[in-house]
């Protein structure tokens, strides 16, 4: 029965992460204009801005308060009381999926052209820019735990009988750049575009905001975990850009 349940603990962990490598590739596509019918700067609404505005914030707030809540300590301690521990990261994860899914859904794209380079050239140059982020994201991940970051380590781990290791404090490769290369990788994919619209500049400029806001909280519990090992490490390494604070 044991056994059973931690099988089926996986398989649940399995699909969660499936939904989020998905519903992340759809967020790329969707903010970089590529292959979907409908992205942030399809222009194909005929709704005003009076109406857009408020239905684009709802679906920004939606997304910044399901990760900012989740991410609590004290959500995470609520959470485990009706669901497996193990199974708490994949959740965390099946969430942030269906809220993007909802967010691409709700957003009203809308608006004037900002920037738009037509040279070949300038385009190519921009989306392989673009390219060099999203790389970066998904090179960074699997330099921490990539696995553990999408929950599937910890359900796993017990699958086969092991058990799942302390969290450690480490600095691989580009962490010892920068702090938080994942987030530097999606500044870098969502702001890279040839085309952008306000409604563009408006998501990128909201998902900045809460990637600011964000990492001012994940640095407090850093702090917490790790202690004066951390506060040393903000010391020496940049939080976002080389060389600059």
């Amino acid at each position: 029965m044991h056994a059973a349940k931690n099988y089926m603990r996986f398989v649940y962990s399995l699909v969660c992460y499936i939904a989020g490598v998905a519903s992340l590739t759809y967020l790329i596509f969707f903010v970089n204009d590529l292959f979907l019918a409908k992205t942030v700067n399809s222009l194909v609404e005929t709704r005003s801005w009076t109406e857009a505005v408020p239905m684009n914030l709802l679906a920004l707030a939606l997304f910044g308060l399901q990760h900012s809540i989740m991410a609590r300590r004290s959500y995470k301690k609520w959470i485990t009381r009706f669901i497996h521990p193990s199974m708490e990261r994949s959740t965390y994860v099946l969430s942030t999926a269906l809220v993007i899914a909802v967010m691409c859904y709700l957003w009203v794209p809308s608006g004037e052209v900002i920037w738009q380079f037509d040279s070949e050239v300038t385009v190519f140059a921009i989306r392989g820019f673009a390219f060099i982020g999203w790389t970066l994201l998904f090179i960074a991940s699997f330099m921490l735990n990539h696995f553990e970051l999408f929950g599937l380590s910890q359900t796993f781990n017990p699958m086969i009988g092991k058990t799942q290791p302390e969290a450690h404090f480490k600095t691989p490769g580009i962490y010892k750049i920068i702090r938080h290369p994942i987030q530097t990788g999606v500044l870098i994919g969502m702001w890279s575009v040839p085309l952008s619209t306000t409604s563009h500049f408006m998501f990128a400029s909201g998902m900045t905001l809460y990637i600011a806001v964000g990492l001012y909280f994940e640095e407090i519990d850093l702090i917490r975990d790790f202690g004066t090992a951390y506060l040393d490490y903000m010391k020496r390494v940049k939080r976002l850009i080389p060389f600059v604070h």
